[in-house]
């Protein structure tokens, strides 16, 4: 049957340990954190107005368009200024800032990581000669914490701890204890969209891509997170995969997930779940299973 858009972030079903936990670690969540993070949601680490860790996790984001007015080179540091986003979208140090379509500065189509930054600028190491300034769109990659499942801390509502799948973004004395998935080896199932255009497929010609998240989804109303059971709405993004996405092939090496297979696929027979939503791999909104790609285990960079 034709699946339906019902997505309900990452869910795992296998990895380290066994079920229904698996390998999960403790992580903090600042109890000033006012953005909630949901059960199934992919988690990077928070950063503050230099780029630099706080400590503590966030509910990551696609990946993030920064508007380039131009660059300067000083000492094998090249020097982005891009227009001003909100604080908490600072570039963090250690993720990968991608350029395509230059003209003027070709030598800077690629994929650089970012050393230092600010509300407005973006700096990492170059080799080459002096630039011409050229307007441009950059695309930030960031690599996952993990998976977030859970939180405990002491509600400022019931005077007590209590465990929730989610955190609300508020009611906390102190910092959040997290649960978070970040096993190297672990698989999640996940339910697949396009936040671009109309939604197809992800087909077996798309095993061992990478590919992306978001929760917003092309031509539908969508929602982030769902408060009234905790869950995530994240999808796997099919616009990010290396056809579609508008970053390039270079940033395909840096995309958080990667494919390994469609979900209860049967080799050579249909699968007696293809009437379940999600099962039937020929349709938009099927489900698939994915790896972590770029994650911070499995970076080769610090963040």
């Amino acid at each position: 049957m034709a699946n339906t858009n019902a997505p309900n972030g990452f869910s795992q079903y296998s990895g380290t340990g066994s079920v229904p936990t698996y390998e999960q670690v403790q992580m903090a969540i600042s109890s000033s954190n006012t953005t909630p993070i949901y059960f199934g949601d992919p988690v990077v680490q928070a950063t503050g107005t230099t780029g630099l860790g706080t400590g503590f996790i966030a509910q990551a984001a696609a990946p993030q368009a920064l508007a380039i007015s131009g660059f300067t080179l000083s000492n094998g540091i090249v020097t982005a200024t891009f227009t001003a986003v909100a604080s908490t979208a600072v570039p963090p140090v250690g993720s990968y800032l991608i350029l395509t379509g230059l003209t003027t500065a070709t030598t800077l189509n690629g994929a650089w990581q970012v050393l230092s930054a600010s509300t407005t600028t973006v700096t990492f190491a170059y080799s080459g000669a002096a630039l011409s300034t050229q307007a441009t769109t950059g695309y930030l990659f960031t690599p996952v914490a993990g998976v977030f499942v859970g939180c405990r801390y002491l509600s400022t509502a019931n005077k007590y701890p209590v465990w929730r799948n989610y955190w609300p973004g508020s009611d906390a004395n102190g910092d959040v204890t997290a649960y978070v998935i970040t096993d190297p080896n672990a698989q999640f199932s996940i339910m697949t969209g396009n936040s671009n255009t109309t939604a197809t497929a992800v087909g077996f010609a798309n095993i061992g891509q990478n590919i992306g998240f978001n929760y917003s989804q092309s031509g539908v109303t969508t929602t982030n997170g769902v408060t009234a059971n905790g869950l995530s709405t994240y999808f796997a993004d099919q616009y990010t995969l290396i056809a579609n996405n508008p970053a390039g092939a270079a940033a395909n090496n840096y995309l958080p997930f990667r494919i390994l297979a469609l979900a209860n696929y049967v080799p050579g027979a249909t699968s007696p779940l293809v009437s379940i939503n999600g099962n039937d791999n020929t349709t938009a909104y099927n489900r698939i299973v994915v790896g972590f790609n770029n994650s911070m285990p499995r970076s080769f960079a610090g963040i």
